[in-house]
C-alpha cells in the first residue's frame, strides 16, 4: 500500500474518541490556479489535534469514486481520500494554546 505525507488544515474532528479529521490541503496547479483537496484522516488512537491546526500527516493511502448529487440535483463523482494508520510528523506536532502551570 502506498504511504502518502499531506500538510494542512484541520478544517474538522469527528469520530466517537476523536481518532479521525478532515485535513485541508491547499496547492498551486501547473497552470498557476490554486486549488484545495480534502483528505479524511484516520488514526489509531486518539490525536488531540484542535480544529484549525496547521499539521502534516503520513499513513496508508486509500481511495474511492462516490457518486453524489450536487445541490441543483445533478448526478457526480468524485475521489474520496482516506490516510488511514497516520501519524503526525513531529516537525509539525501545535503547540498547546492553554497556559501550563509551570
Amino acid at each position: 500500500m502506498a504511504v502518502v505525507k499531506v500538510s494542512g488544515v484541520v478544517s474538522k474532528v469527528f469520530g466517537s474518541s476523536s481518532q479521525g479529521l478532515a485535513l485541508t490541503e491547499k496547492f498551486k496547479a501547473a497552470n498557476g490556479e490554486e486549488y484545495s483537496r480534502q483528505w479524511s484522516v484516520w488514526f489509531a488512537v486518539a490525536h488531540g489535534i484542535p480544529e484549525g491546526a496547521e499539521v502534516t500527516v503520513f499513513g496508508q493511502l486509500s481511495y474511492k469514486i462516490e457518486d453524489y448529487e450536487d445541490k441543483q440535483g445533478k448526478a457526480g463523482r468524485k475521489v474520496k481520500l482516506d490516510i488511514n494508520n497516520a501519524q503526525v510528523d513531529a516537525k509539525s506536532v501545535p503547540t498547546p494554546t492553554t497556559d501550563l502551570p509551570f
